[in-house]
């Protein structure tokens, strides 16, 4: 059952990869892929970039009080 349909699909891939209009039209395809691709990503670099976040915003939750066991770092 398998095998009958492995070797029709490979009958039925070399029948298009003999015709000029299928390889025509899968190079199309391919440029079309290619192209959105490279159209994405370059969506992507003109985003905003992501702010830079000063120090002040990173230890802003943090409590920097005097410890009351006298440790030192």
């Amino acid at each position: 059952m398998i095998w009958e349909t492995i070797e029709r699909v490979n009958r039925l891939r070399q029948k298009a990869l003999s015709d000029p209009e299928f390889i025509q039209s899968a190079k199309a395809h391919e440029r079309a892929i290619k192209d959105q691709e490279d159209g994405y990503v370059a969506q992507n670099k003109r985003g905003k970039k992501a702010k830079a976040k000063s120090l002040a915003d990173i230890y802003k939750q943090v409590d920097f009080s005097e410890q009351p066991d006298d440790r030192h770092h």
